[in-house]
């Protein structure tokens, strides 16, 4: 019983059509997950999924930044700046915050992983941001756009 009171809690907090703060920060790291997948496979490298090499506390605490570097620096950089273009009511400062977000983002990634203008990778991860955003979000951006 209480499992399922649990449950109907976290169903209605996690209601991916709503953009709580709680949710962006969720679709960040749902994300980054994605991002890191499609890296391990387009470079046919599994190092990350090894967890057995972590013998002590070192090796966790490696392991945990390699991973949670950029998500955690998203977050902070970009879940309230895009918490509040989505509370915007005009849509052109809601695209205009999207637009500006999505830029800062591949500018920062690129710059940090090989410092080239022109990277696939932060290509992919512009692109699977820009996924995520629409299938968390899709009706709040829908209503963006047909509300007069």
């Amino acid at each position: 019983m209480i499992f399922h009171i649990i449950h109907q809690n976290f169903i209605k907090e996690i209601n991916m059509l709503k953009p709580t703060f709680l949710n962006i920060c969720i679709s960040i790291i749902l994300k980054y997950l994605i991002f890191y997948i499609l890296l391990m496979v387009i470079n046919n490298e599994f190092k990350l999924l090894q967890i057995n090499n972590i013998r002590n506390g070192q090796d966790l605490f490696y392991y945990l930044w390699i991973v949670l570097f950029f998500p955690i620096v998203d977050i902070i950089l970009f879940a309230t700046p895009l918490y509040f273009g989505f509370k915007a009511k005009k849509s052109l400062i809601f695209v205009a915050s999207i637009i500006i977000i999505l830029l800062i983002e591949y500018i920062i990634y690129a710059y940090f992983t090989s410092q080239k203008m022109i990277n696939q990778d932060a290509l992919f991860k512009i692109l699977i941001s820009s996924i995520t955003l629409l299938i968390f979000f899709h009706k709040t951006i829908r209503s963006k756009f047909t509300e007069a």
